[in-house]
């Protein structure tokens, strides 16, 4: 077996240091300090070795032994809900954690601490444990490929070293954070002379974040904010780390068209036929539950998305392909979102049909629980945009987030071109009309262009001018300017010249609350519309291209993310 390079090892601990920093870790952040701040000086070790060698073992092992014994997938984090909730009850009821402490007093003695209420390094150690297991970090390229090559029981020493090394780049942080907010409690006469409120306000924590782990609160709450650290993730995308983390397993054959399309800057070229699905457990959102296949979709334009449910870069994708699925498949498009698990208690279907519910995917989701369609297409991201056109060939790729323009371009010239004989090309397809003048319009400063000064990442009351120029965006009244959208606030209007029959927005309500959008077209108001749930909404369609004068007043909370025309 040929060692790992010293490269992939340090991309793997960068990694896990961009894990931290990602919006992904906020979710935890709280919990952690809460475990540190009570207990002894060697709490935050503990913490930080539990969590680290949880991870390890349970992202290389869970899911094979869970399966081996015929238990549930999620039981680990059902476990690890369990004992954060116990030890948040100890924080708050004294007489608990007197009572746990003499059950346990014999193991934990031996262990060199005490029981999770306690204040020793075992304590932090379960405490650690029982974090990694609900933690959820964005995937990148190489924690894809560690989860997928454990998943298929490839593992190896080479493996088990670059999860190690992603696992020290990820909870090192973490325990600096931890021993910091230690002292700094410690180092404090006033903290100390209130130690038990603070005990009891660590215990609230803990309940409440063993109660948001039940739910997809945290999820959502990390894909709301903005991914400001896609740069520091770029390394891992370099051809060097791919070509190290395809030579981890080279007994698995790869789809040369997959990788030949999302390795070449040059798109829609022909990279021959596409690999399919393969061992697919479930299908949710088809005909009776039936499977699909490439071959009965030809004729139709394909687009494969690979994601999970709680990939905080998939769930910012859904907007956009929840879109496309509503705006182009009457015309022949047909989106198949294939979910490959990440983490173990994403292999529950349950869960993934729950998932699809509340994200209220309508399009067809294939289960991979195995891996299968994984491997044959080669894949390492989540998530992952495979395009195929009406004779069942790649035609283009795309991982991670962003270029929705160039990729909804792509949809519209494939749905344009007809296929070979004797798949006719379907009625109604769609291309870019001679009437659109306007562009996509995107409304986040990653994309967005704006003439007024913009702020990022704060609430500002805007002034917008009365009469914008064509395909220019004003916004009025109070707006917080985001990575990937924009959040309206009090009295938020927006106002955009734009010359089209049709104009459509890609919004999404508050976390809790629906949306609302008020349009006025050329001085007339329309209907007002709900917004209950992240989606496309058709605001106007008028006979005449234009240019129409829109207006748009927005409840505060709800978001915008990118306008299109038709």
């Amino acid at each position: 077996m040929a060692c790992v390079s010293v490269t992939l090892v340090l991309a793997a601990m960068v990694a896990g240091l961009a894990t931290f920093l990602s919006p992904c870790v906020l979710p935890i952040v709280p919990v952690v300090l809460a475990t540190g701040t009570t207990g002894g000086r060697r709490r935050p070790l503990g913490v930080a070795v539990g969590l680290a060698l949880a991870f390890v073992v349970f992202t290389l092992t869970a899911s094979r032994v869970l399966a081996a014994l015929g238990l549930p997938q999620d039981l680990l984090h059902t476990i690890a809900v369990v004992l954060l909730a116990f030890a948040g009850l100890m924080l708050l009821v004294p007489s608990l954690a007197e009572w746990a402490g003499r059950l346990f007093q014999p193991l934990a003695a031996r262990a060199g601490g005490r029981v999770p209420g306690g204040d020793g390094f075992a304590s932090g150690l379960l405490l650690g444990g029982a974090l990694s297991v609900v933690w959820t970090p964005c995937a990148g390229p190489i924690l894809a490929a560690v989860t997928a090559l454990a998943a298929e029981h490839h593992v190896s020493g080479n493996l088990v070293l670059i999860t190690i090394a992603y696992a020290a780049g990820a909870t090192a942080p973490l325990f600096v954070l931890v021993l910091l907010g230690q002292r700094a409690v410690s180092g404090f006469a006033r903290v100390r002379r209130h130690g038990l409120a603070l005990r009891r306000v660590s215990g609230v924590i803990l309940l409440l974040g063993a109660w948001l782990f039940t739910t997809n609160l945290p999820t959502r709450l990390a894909a709301a904010t903005p991914g400001y650290l896609s740069w520091i993730q770029s390394p891992e995308r370099s051809s060097a780390i791919k070509t190290d983390l395809r030579s981890l397993d080279t007994a698995k054959g790869h789809s040369q068209a997959a990788l030949a399309a999302g390795n070449s800057p040059d798109r829609l070229k022909d990279y021959g036929p596409a690999p399919g699905f393969a061992g697919i457990s479930t299908w949710i959102n088809t005909p009776g539950s039936q499977p699909l296949s490439l071959r009965e979709l030809r004729g139709k334009v394909v687009l494969v998305d690979f994601w999970t449910y709680s990939c905080v870069n998939c769930i910012r994708t859904l907007p956009y392909l929840k879109a496309w699925d509503a705006r182009y498949r009457d015309a022949g498009l047909v989106i198949v979102g294939v979910h490959t698990p990440e983490f173990a208690f994403e292999h529950v279907v349950g869960n993934v049909r729950r998932a699809t519910r509340e994200h209220d995917i309508r399009y067809p989701v294939a289960v991979d629980n195995g891996y299968k369609t994984w491997g044959a297409w080669a894949n390492q991201y989540w998530p992952a945009d495979y395009l195929i056109d009406r004779n069942g060939h790649v035609r283009d790729a795309h991982f991670g987030e962003g270029a929705y323009a160039e990729t909804e371009s792509k949809i519209r010239t494939l749905l344009g071109e007809r296929a070979s004989a004797p798949h006719a090309s379907p009625h109604g397809a769609i291309t870019a009309s001679d009437t659109v003048q306007t562009p996509e319009t995107y409304l986040g400063t990653f994309r967005a262009q704006y003439s007024q000064t913009v702020h990022a990442n704060k609430t500002f009351d805007y002034t917008a001018e009365p009469h914008p120029y064509v395909n220019e965006v004003e916004l009025q009244g109070q707006w917080s300017v985001q990575n990937q959208k924009i959040v309206a606030g009090t009295s938020a209007h927006l106002l955009l010249t734009y010359d089209a029959p049709r104009i459509y927005v890609v919004a999404a309500p508050s976390a809790g609350a629906a949306g609302s959008l008020s349009a006025s077209v050329d001085g007339k108001a329309l209907p007002r519309i709900a917004v209950p749930h992240d989606d496309l909404y058709e605001l106007a369609h008028l006979s005449s291209p234009g240019p129409h004068a829109l207006d748009l007043a927005v409840r505060p909370g709800t978001s915008l993310y990118s306008f299109t025309f038709g």
